[in-house]
C-alpha cells in the first residue's frame, strides 16, 4: 500500500500542520490495516474506514470537523 496522501484547504495552519498530517496518516493507514486483516477490502469500506479514522483523528485534535472526501486509487 502506498500512502496515504492526506491535502488539506483551510483547515489546519502551517506551523502544526506537518506532525499533525503525518499522525493522521498513521492514524488512516492502521484503520486499512485492521481493514485488510479482516478481509474487506471493497473500496466502499476502505472509503468509509479512511472518512471515519481521519475524522475521529482530526476532531480530537483540532475540535473542528472539515469535508473528508476519501479518493481511493487501485492499483
Amino acid at each position: 500500500m502506498i500512502g496515504p496522501e492526506i491535502i488539506t484547504r483551510g483547515w489546519v495552519h502551517a506551523p502544526e500542520a506537518e506532525e499533525l498530517l503525518d499522525q493522521c496518516a498513521d492514524e488512516v493507514r492502521e484503520a486499512i490495516a485492521e481493514l485488510f486483516r479482516n478481509g474487506r477490502t471493497d473500496i466502499e469500506n476502505v472509503q468509509r474506514v479512511v472518512r471515519r479514522a481521519a475524522g475521529r483523528f482530526v476532531n480530537e485534535k483540532t475540535k473542528r470537523r472539515p469535508m473528508i472526501v476519501p479518493v481511493v486509487m487501485e492499483a
